[in-house]
């Protein structure tokens, strides 16, 4: 009989960059396939439209064209950050969606899957960032389903690039995950005990690689226009001129994390012609340097929210390819030195764990409390702390003691509840002041992760009700067979 084959997805729906890694696991042996494009990279998260045909460039295509498609496209290069936009564009006769756009990312994702192993990805562990927005994750849900993609879960980025390396992390108890990709700059502070991991901090910043290629393209062209004697704008150079430029910056960039030159050729640069210059890599440290400075100052501002202290750091894990700057390592190492720990390909590391957490699934646990402030001041709780929040609910009755034409819940639990500005009116139902009238509070945390209660009078149940939801639930995340702390279960 022939053992059967069993694929395991996880995907790193990334800003600039998206990677999905599988496990193929046949006879219980594991292998690990990371579905990129040739140079072994991940796919770019770039879609472009023809405003006249509809024809659709996705993938490193459009990412090496960027701006010559975007003389005659619609062109997208961070649909994640603007995936609760509302906004409809009409492109070549065709109504877009930011949901439309993400669909044509994750149609990409698993046709490369196809094309490279003939595997069909229908289901994956998606990474997204810690306080993704409840609208971001329905929407990114629903543009995978559009694209033939079940979700089976999200997991958080820093948890999912923990567990990528939990062999070489599980002696430490206090993580900082530092995530400099493409797009961003996203640093967090895990506590892991026993298995179980908690995000104590998160921060970030919305300047990265493509920021620095950017500004790597525009000095190179500076030293050719005086070298060349003729003064042209980088931004008036021709748009296939400005993508080439830009394809080789960054490549000049991944060149000198390992060398002191780095050479360019480029054999047609619109007016200049051929031209070739010799990167030094001190001139390269200097250009960089504001962008090296703003992200140990990220790291450090995470490290004093989550109120542990440096000292107490035991391991600082380094992912995305923006890490891999040698002007920053330099001064990380500086810094912090053995704390440092370098996975082998950062920019695989958080697909790598979500595909890990898709095989082996493990649970989420809530690591706060919810309840509502009775009229006698006293709290009554409807979640409590080390409760499983997936398919969670709970119904409970409430009367009324006075004459109140309504009845308000005031809800608390964790800090951010109790100083919310808007606390006093999150819910409010009509009541109708008849003896037996009895208010219902439904609650529920649905697999988007965002907790919503419900309430209505039992005296009209179908008419006027109140709506609230809580889109920060904190909780901590379980390996299978690991103890959990004792509580409510």
């Amino acid at each position: 009989m022939a053992a059967e084959l069993h694929c395991y997805f996880g995907i790193d729906f990334g800003t600039t960059n998206s990677a999905t890694v599988g496990y193929l696991v046949m006879d219980q042996n594991p292998e690990c396939v990371k579905y990129g494009v040739d140079e072994g990279r991940p796919i770019p998260s770039a879609v472009a439209i023809d405003k006249q045909t509809g024809e659709i460039f996705t993938g490193r295509e459009a990412w090496d064209k960027k701006m010559e498609l975007s003389e005659t496209c619609e062109y997208i290069s961070s649909v994640k950050t603007v995936l609760d936009s509302e906004q409809i564009k009409e492109i070549a006769g065709k109504k877009w969606s930011v949901i439309d756009i993400a669909t044509e990312v994750f149609r990409c994702l698993k046709n490369n899957v196809m094309d490279r192993t003939g595997m069909l990805l229908e289901d994956a562990t998606v990474a997204i960032p810690v306080g993704f927005s409840s609208g971001k994750r329905a929407r990114l849900r629903q543009a995978a389903k559009n694209a033939g993609i079940n979700i089976r879960s999200f997991i958080s980025e820093p948890t999912a690039a923990f567990f990528a390396n939990y062999n070489e992390l599980k002696s430490s108890s206090l993580v900082a995950v530092f995530d400099w990709g493409g797009g961003t700059l996203d640093v967090s502070v895990l506590q892991h005990m026993n298995g179980m991991v908690t995000e104590l901090s998160a921060t970030g910043r919305n300047i990265a690689g493509d920021d620095i290629d950017q500004k790597i393209a525009q000095r190179i062209h500076a030293k050719i226009a005086r070298k060349k004697g003729k003064e042209i704008s980088f931004f008036d150079m021709p748009s296939s001129a400005q993508d080439m430029m830009r394809v080789r910056a960054e490549r000049a960039k991944r060149l000198l994390a390992d060398d002191d030159t780095a050479a360019i050729y480029i054999n047609h640069y619109g007016p200049y012609g051929a031209c070739r210059e010799t990167l030094e890599y001190d001139w390269f440290a200097d250009i960089v340097a504001p962008e090296v400075e703003m992200a140990m100052e990220c790291l450090e501002e995470a490290i004093h929210q989550s109120g542990v202290g440096i000292t107490n750091i035991d391991r600082i894990v380094m992912v995305g390819g923006s890490s891999n700057l040698r002007p920053l390592l330099d001064k990380m190492e500086e810094k912090y030195g053995d704390k440092l720990y370098f996975p082998e390909e950062t920019m695989w590391n958080v697909g790598q764990g979500a595909a890990m957490l898709a095989m082996t699934p493990g649970e989420y646990y809530s690591s706060q409390s919810i309840g509502v402030v009775l009229s006698d001041q006293s709290y009554y709780e409807l979640l409590s702390p080390n409760t499983p929040v997936k398919g969670w609910r709970a119904s409970c009755n409430f009367g009324i003691v006075d004459s109140s034409r309504e009845a308000r819940f005031i809800f608390g639990g964790s800090p951010d509840i109790d100083s919310s500005p808007d606390r006093y009116k999150t819910l409010t139902v009509p009541a109708y002041r008849f003896l037996q009238e009895q208010i219902t509070l439904e609650t529920s945390i649905d697999t988007n992760m965002v907790f919503t209660a419900v309430a209505c009078s039992n005296m009209r149940p179908k008419e006027l009700h109140g709506l609230w939801e809580y889109t920060q639930l904190k909780c901590y995340y379980k390996l299978p067979g690991k103890q959990v702390p004792d509580g409510k279960r």
